[in-house]
C-alpha cells in the first residue's frame, strides 16, 4: 500500500540479534531472505515500498532486530 509518492522507508536489520526464525522472510520475501545456511535473515531490499507485511514483520520480530526508519 502506497501512502504517497514521497513516503520512503529504510529497513535496518541487526543481524547480530537475529535468531534466524525466518518469519520476516516468510512475511516479506521481497525485502528479506534467509542467508545461505539459514541461520540469519538478510536484507535484499533496503528501501522497499512501505506495506502492511513489512510493518508486521518488524512488529512480530521476536528479537526486535528489524527497524523501519523514515528516509
Amino acid at each position: 500500500m502506497k501512502d504517497s509518492a514521497s513516503h520512503c522507508v529504510q529497513v535496518v536489520l541487526d543481524t547480530h540479534e537475529c535468531n534466524g526464525c525466518g518469519g520476516c522472510a516468510e512475511l516479506c520475501p521481497e525485502v528479506f531472505r534467509m542467508a545461505e545456511g539459514g541461520d540469519k535473515a538478510e536484507l535484499i531490499n533496503h528501501r522497499p515500498e512501505p506495506s502492511p507485511a513489512l510493518e508486521e514483520a518488524a512488529r512480530l520480530c521476536a528479537r526486535q532486530c528489524i527497524n523501519l526508519e523514515n528516509c
